[in-house]
């Protein structure tokens, strides 16, 4: 097969001499065989087979290295987020900084990854003022609210979406049976929400939604890819608001306890 790991240019050239010239290189061995005999006739026909076989095992091999290099490309920028997390446990001061590049970058790769257009939202969950914060929003027109309160329908369904361990899916909010009714753009028809968790306490929610009925179904974006970037969103999260937890108050004497002065104890 072809090495298409090469230059643009060197690329079309290749995709010509393999796809384009076979078949027409078949019909004429073709139609030289007829007037051949022996194992000449024999020959040709083999040939002209194998010309009308190249551009379909062309066409396949394209396809596999094309899904090679997008594999690739999604592993290259997943594979910080590994190294965010890491140094935001190791480094609490520097958590809330990691905790925010992890978003930024979760957030371009799961709208990228959908239909065109598609656009994914991560809001923080304020327990204290019982309202949702956008965090972070890529893809797709811009308008998407910076906060939803309580009170609003968008905040009682998502609040709702937010509760179950399960992607919550409206194929077409127009629908009478649409569990979610709203997107967060005017002309969007397809959203998914789901809750972000970090162990048994949630952190916010998750929120894709795409312009046409039907470009977010279940069959087309997976519970378990939905919930795999609903869970990093809300590790990161959870490491941004663990930040002053891991920084000890004040120093301790030598039998444990906090000295009062916030000064070392001198036993």
């Amino acid at each position: 097969m072809p090495d298409f790991k090469s230059s643009p240019k060197k690329q079309d050239v290749l995709i010509f001499i393999f796809t384009v010239l076979p078949p027409g290189m078949g019909l004429i061995t073709g139609w030289t065989a007829k007037d051949a005999h022996g194992a000449a006739k024999v020959a040709l026909i083999i040939l002209a087979a194998t010309l009308a076989s190249v551009p379909p095992l062309c066409g396949f091999w394209l396809h596999q290295q094309s899904r090679i290099q997008e594999r690739a490309r999604r592993e290259a920028l997943l594979a910080p987020i590994i190294d965010y997390i890491g140094e935001g446990i190791t480094k609490p001061s520097e958590a809330a900084t990691k905790a925010g590049k992890i978003q930024e970058r979760l957030a371009p790769i799961l709208a990228e990854s959908l239909s065109a257009g598609a656009r994914c939202s991560f809001y923080s969950y304020d327990r204290e003022n019982e309202r949702l914060e956008r965090e972070v929003c890529s893809g797709g027109p811009n308008g998407t609210p910076v906060e939803i309160r309580n009170g609003s329908k968008e905040f009682r369904e998502l609040k709702h979406a937010m509760e179950q361990k399960s992607p919550v899916y409206s194929k077409n909010i127009l629908k009478p049976d649409a569990k979610l009714t709203f997107t967060l753009g005017s002309g969007y028809k397809s959203i998914i929400a789901h809750g972000a968790w970090a162990g048994d306490e949630v952190q916010g929610v998750l929120i894709v939604d795409a312009p046409n009925p039907g470009d977010l179904s279940r069959a087309k974006v997976p519970e378990t890819y939905v919930w795999v970037f609903a869970s990093l969103f809300g590790v990161s999260s959870a490491l941004r608001d663990q930040t002053a937890v891991n920084i000890p108050l004040s120093p301790s004497r030598p039998d444990g306890a906090q000295s009062g002065d916030g000064s070392p104890g001198s036993g």
